[in-house]
Formats: C-alpha cells, sequence, structure tokens
C-alpha cells in the first residue's frame, strides 16, 4: 500500500471548492464534475461485478467518504448553523 495515495477527482474538486473560500450558498450549490460523476459510474459497475482491485477500491472508498463529507457539510448548513446560509 502506498504511503501518500493520490486523492480521488472528487476530493480534489472539494478542495478546490474549500480553497476558494466560498460561501455557504456556493457550497449549496456545489456539484461533481460530469468527469467525477463518470468515474465513480465506473466504479461502481466494477464493484457491482466483483472486479475491483485494492487500488480502485480505496478510490472508491474516497468517492464514498468525500460524499459524506459533503452531505454532513450542507446538512449543517441548511441546519441554520451557519446564518449566511439561509435562502433569501
Amino acid at each position: 500500500m502506498p504511503l501518500a495515495q493520490a486523492p480521488s477527482r472528487l476530493f480534489d474538486e472539494i478542495a478546490e471548492l474549500i480553497a476558494s473560500a466560498p460561501t455557504p450558498r456556493q457550497i449549496l450549490d456545489f456539484r461533481p464534475s460530469e468527469a467525477a460523476v463518470q468515474r465513480a459510474s465506473e466504479l461502481l459497475e466494477l464493484n457491482r461485478q466483483g472486479s475491483l482491485d485494492e487500488e480502485l477500491r480505496q478510490e472508491l472508498d474516497q468517492f464514498e467518504q468525500a460524499e459524506l463529507l459533503m452531505r454532513l457539510i450542507k446538512a449543517r448548513i441548511r441546519s441554520g448553523q451557519d446564518p449566511q446560509a439561509r435562502p433569501e
């Protein structure tokens, strides 16, 4: 297992979003790129077929972790913990 695994495409996109100092609205509006969605679909299909090796399994796990992270962040914004996030 490599010491430092490259981040999944989705983690990279989330890092770019966070580095841009987004507003709560920009975070709520965030959607993965078509390329990231396509890659996740490919990995899910390989998983259904039982064709994932360890490296691809780790990549799929990263997609799942990134999705969970964004869901948690968006839920907190929507719950009103950040008053700037409330729709007008």
